[in-house]
């Protein structure tokens, strides 16, 4: 699996939910491993933060905000910060933005 129009190409053809799991993980670990691959031994310092989007159980009628799930979570953004002593000069065949 080489990008996720293909995995959008296997939802579309009917494949079964635990082979598109797969070809997207594979895809996933492929991508990120090769930034880190280019990109980490560059550098000295940075960051990982994951961020949770989570359900919302209800809205209190009385304030109007948002309840929600801390035990679960809809989508899990991770950032990866990386930072260099110097600026890096990118390559012929950098990775895609």
């Amino acid at each position: 699996m080489a990008d996720k129009d293909k995995i959008q190409e296997l939802v579309e053809a009917g494949i079964p939910p635990e082979e598109i799991a797969a070809a997207w993980e594979k895809y996933v670990r492929d991508e990120v491993n090769s930034l880190l691959d280019v990109f980490l031994p560059e550098a000295i310092n940075g960051n990982v933060g994951v961020i949770y989007k989570r359900p919302v159980l209800r809205v209190d009628a009385a304030t109007g905000k948002s309840i929600l799930d801390e035990n679960k979570a809809t989508a899990v953004d991770i950032h990866v910060v990386f930072e260099f002593p110097k600026a890096v000069e990118f390559f012929d065949d950098k990775p895609s933005e």
